[in-house]
């Protein structure tokens, strides 16, 4: 939503586009947002409790998925 922060979107279902190892292209994640700070995200995945840190160089985009 325009005007919003990435903190606004904790605790929400976003899809998070990860470079992939080879630099060619990014791979999606859909996830709930669990936290973002100055050095990156830490994001919750399919299987409850699973806590991934992705640092912000990983990190292509943030995309809120609809509800």
């Amino acid at each position: 939503m325009a005007g919003e922060t990435l903190e606004a979107w904790i605790g929400r279902k976003v899809s998070v586009h990860v470079w992939k190892s080879d630099d060619l292209g990014t791979e999606p994640l859909t996830s709930v947002l669990r936290g973002v700070d100055s050095f990156g995200t830490t994001v919750e995945g399919s299987q409850q409790g699973s806590l991934t840190f992705y640092p912000w160089s990983t990190v292509r985009e943030i995309v809120l998925q609809a509800e």
